[in-house]
């Protein structure tokens, strides 16, 4: 059957994570959208609808799919941004259907010439008579991945074997150890505690984990990561190549970015190549307990959930002592260095200095990037760059 992977109409409501990538390549916990999907149809021919601009970098990205094809046939249209699950599938539909989440929705099984007058329509709802309510959840917003977290962890340890015997780290106190997977090369240090009462965690390969840390599940942490010493995490889960410190409760990152320092960071996303500089810290609670208002693609959403802390797109970074609002959204490519709090809407490739907003120099910030993936042996790539650049004059 074919598969055909789309973004709806409703892309820039997961910004700014979903700025400068698909919504289908955004991390859910030890994998993004797309890999559940690839895993769910491992023997499916996968295709891929994405925004004009962001051709190029995904055909660069998944050079062995196709993207945005010109012939389409019979076959099965999810949409990118939601955590499928393998119960939907067991019997794959026969007629035409729309999917539905809650009234979203989430995708259709279509004929040659439906699917044609879909994409010639826009993606508007197909006259289709069949109707099937699905467990798989939507996600149109970050904060609804986060809120995800232990379910998908759970879902997630299945895939993963049971690795590093618990007996082999000396001074290391583990509850509930059948719950814990460990990869290849990982080291701990003495004198940490990894709670898995709660949810499983899971340790990727090459990591370090630093004495007088507390560690509970849910969690997952990607390869060749970092987590120092007197750290508390827990609920989250980190790409790889994170540098990890202070306390961390319901966060998502992206991967290749630094919360290494003292400081709080709750209910928040965080993309690729971020620092946060230490001391920096985040409300993700209101004092009233009132529900938490964030405002995302020129409109004001109201969350229903007290506990929402900030969206941070990829390669920005924050200074020491950086206070960060309940609600707070700051655009990719931006700079913060203020007294106080910053502005709880920030426009991507923002300098941010003492109150005063301005927009960044394109070649320091290229080069900043280029010095910050450097570290870790990495580069743009070329459609990247291309992107970043759009991106920027549109400011």
């Amino acid at each position: 059957m074919n598969i055909y992977v789309y973004e709806d109409d409703k892309t820039l409501d997961l910004s700014p994570l979903s700025s400068n990538r698909a919504t289908f390549d955004i991390r859910i916990g030890s994998e993004t959208f797309l890999d559940r999907i690839k895993k769910l149809f491992p023997n499916h021919s996968i295709s891929l609808f994405v925004r004009e601009e962001l051709e190029a970098v995904t055909k660069e990205k998944h050079s062995e799919l196709k993207v945005n094809p010109k012939e389409i046939d019979e076959g099965m249209w999810l949409v990118g941004n939601v955590i499928w699950k393998k119960n939907d599938f067991i019997v794959l539909p026969d007629k035409e259907t729309l999917f539905y989440n809650n009234n979203n929705l989430i995708g259709a099984f279509l004929s040659k010439d439906s699917s044609d007058d879909w994409i010639k329509n826009k993606k508007s709802t197909p006259n289709i008579e069949k109707k099937s309510e699905l467990e798989s959840n939507y996600c149109p917003y970050l904060w609804d991945i986060l809120s995800q977290i232990p379910k998908t962890l759970l879902y997630e340890s299945e895939e993963f074997k049971k690795g590093i015997q618990p007996s082999t780290f000396e001074g290391v106190e583990f509850l509930n150890s059948d719950n814990i997977f460990i990869g290849d090369n990982v080291k701990i240090q003495p004198s940490v505690l990894m709670n898995a009462e709660n949810g499983p965690i899971i340790i990727e390969a090459d990591t370090t984990i630093y004495g007088q840390t507390y560690l509970e599940g849910p969690l997952y942490i990607g390869k060749r990561s970092l987590v120092k010493p007197l750290t508390q995490i827990k609920n989250s889960a980190f790409g790889p190549m994170c540098k990890l410190g202070g306390e961390i409760d319901t966060v998502i990152i992206q991967g290749y970015s630094n919360k290494v320092h003292e400081g709080h960071l709750g209910d928040s996303f965080v993309g690729e190549w971020v620092n946060l500089g230490s001391g920096t810290q985040n409300s993700n609670l209101k004092n009233n307990y009132s529900f938490v208002e964030v405002e995302l693609n020129n409109k004001k959403i109201e969350t229903n959930k007290t506990h929402i802390g900030t969206f941070i797109g990829d390669y920005t970074k924050t200074a020491i002592g950086t206070k960060l609002n309940s609600g707070s959204v700051i655009g990719l490519g931006s700079m913060i260095a203020t007294y106080g709090f910053p502005s709880k809407l920030i426009d991507p490739f923002t300098w941010y200095i003492n109150g005063e907003k301005r927009k960044v120099i394109l070649d320091k910030f290229f080069n900043t990037t280029y010095h910050c993936m450097n570290r870790r042996n990495k580069r743009l790539l070329e459609s990247e760059i291309d992107l970043l650049k759009k991106l920027y004059n549109k400011i």
